[in-house]
């Protein structure tokens, strides 16, 4: 008996290793070296986010009749961690038809009819070797594992070609 393999085609976002390692290049040293200076210490070069949570961000996006999401660029704020660091935030969107025009507006979680109910609830906190469990201060689905400081291997200088 025979087994039929089909293949899968490449998504169509998909933009390949070198316009990827370009444009992480062009950040790393353009704008990087830019928020760094300012910063006065190593500014965020990339964020790792585990499956689970894209799952759980799909999850959310569903139970909110979502359509997508959509991220943003935000600033770790005074007293926080990584202050001043650069972190991404996401927030679900849901399609909303206007003058005839498609339109991907944001779900703000405290304005849906469930939001008292669900925050009231235990959540599930989804946490990294040495983070406080109990640091409820997860909004808009903020929680990844930002480089510099958490780099792979404990990279020291962010600025080494080495240091993902």
């Amino acid at each position: 008996m025979s087994t039929q393999t089909t293949v899968k085609p490449l998504p169509y976002f998909y933009v390949g290793a070198d316009i990827t390692d370009e444009r992480i290049n062009l950040f790393k040293n353009g704008k990087y070296v830019a928020l760094t200076r300012e910063l006065g210490k190593p500014d965020t070069r990339s964020i790792w986010y585990s499956k689970e949570h894209f799952e759980k961000l799909v999850e959310e996006i569903d139970l909110a009749g979502g359509d997508g999401i959509r991220v943003y660029f935000g600033t770790y704020e005074p007293g926080h961690e990584y202050e001043g660091q650069l972190c991404l935030l996401f927030r679900s969107t849901r399609e909303d038809v206007r003058n005839n025009r498609i339109h991907h507006i944001n779900v703000i979680l405290e304005n849906e009819p469930d939001y008292s109910a669900r925050s009231e609830q235990e959540r599930e906190i989804l946490t990294f070797p040495g983070d406080d469990p109990t640091d409820q201060d997860v909004r808009d689905f903020n929680l990844g594992q930002a480089c510099p400081p958490r780099c792979n291997g404990g990279c020291d200088d962010p600025t080494d070609p080495d240091c993902e």
